[in-house]
């Protein structure tokens, strides 16, 4: 696999996490519509049932206040695809092009904490570089478990 291949991966790679972080925007709508249903319909409930069972004030706002609160926790969509993991993704993905294009150039570059240079003939894989007594890896984000499928799933899709 080529840097520039490599490049183009990367590339795409940032499209996948930015389709993830759409996803993950829409599941956090559809889940705050599901909430206020919720909450409108267990204020609706609770004043039947206060007006059927007649119980205190207190009693049917700790009934309605735990209720929504299960629901809450139960049901929030949590997710890695967060903007701050996704900013700093990102930033990682650009300096790694940057420092992959700097190589295609011809400059020696640092990739993790060796430094490297086009005239050493380093040999290319898809999760890094080596020769024959050194390895290389481009960077330890790619290790990551929500990163990695999203990286294979670009290295399959390639344009």
């Amino acid at each position: 696999m080529s840097p520039e291949s490599t490049i183009t991966v990367l590339a795409r790679l940032n499209e996948l996490l930015q389709a993830r972080y759409q996803e993950q925007n829409v599941k956090v709508k559809k889940f705050r519509q599901l909430q206020m249903m919720l909450l409108l319909l267990s204020f609706s409930v609770g004043i039947v049932l206060f007006v059927l069972y007649s119980p205190s004030l207190f009693q049917m706002g700790y009934i309605l206040i735990g209720f929504n609160l299960l629901f809450f926790v139960g049901f929030k969509p949590r997710s890695f695809y967060s903007k701050k993991n996704l900013e700093q993704i990102r930033l990682r993905i650009a300096d790694l092009q940057s420092r992959l294009k700097q190589f295609i150039s011809g400059e020696e570059v640092s990739f993790d904490g060796q430094k490297c240079s086009l005239r050493e003939e380093w040999i290319f894989d898809k999760w890094g570089m080596h020769t024959e007594d050194k390895r290389i890896d481009y960077g330890e984000f790619l290790y990551d478990k929500h990163v990695k499928g999203l990286y294979i799933e670009a290295l399959r899709n390639k344009k």
